[in-house]
């Protein structure tokens, strides 16, 4: 279950697992930007899950209660083997619509996530999104 917003609009600091459709229910559906950037992340995932990425977590605009968010931060973490599809490694690599995304193997995932995504521009801490995938 994601959590409700705090004072800031942001999720409580951590890591917080859900599913496309309770992203989607909490995020995707208020304006009509925030239902063309969930429309996007399903084909990310869809991508990302032929092209055997590993673990995706989101950040950003979108993982507020901003009515109308600038785009989706998306870190993948990919591992030996991938690509599993090269066509689905193709898409990723060739982005997709209101989304921000980063591929990276697991040092740069756990900076990012650990670091960089921990908090807003003022040092705010914040939640992230990860995808179950």
């Amino acid at each position: 279950m994601i959590p409700n917003f705090n004072e800031h609009g942001y999720l409580p600091p951590g890591l917080h697992g859900a599913t496309l459709d309770e992203i989607e229910k909490k995020f995707g559906r208020r304006s009509e930007v925030r239902r063309l950037q969930m429309e996007s992340l399903r084909w990310l995932i869809d991508a990302a899950t032929r092209a055997g990425v590993k673990r995706v977590v989101l950040n950003g605009s979108f993982v507020t209660d901003a009515v109308e968010p600038n785009d989706v931060d998306c870190v993948l973490l990919i591992e030996a083997g991938f690509p599993e599809d090269a066509a689905a490694e193709a898409e990723l690599r060739m982005g997709f619509p209101f989304l921000d995304v980063q591929l990276t193997e697991a040092d740069a995932f756990e900076c990012l996530v650990a670091h960089f995504f921990a908090t807003d521009r003022y040092f705010t801490a914040k939640g992230m999104i990860e995808v179950i995938l």
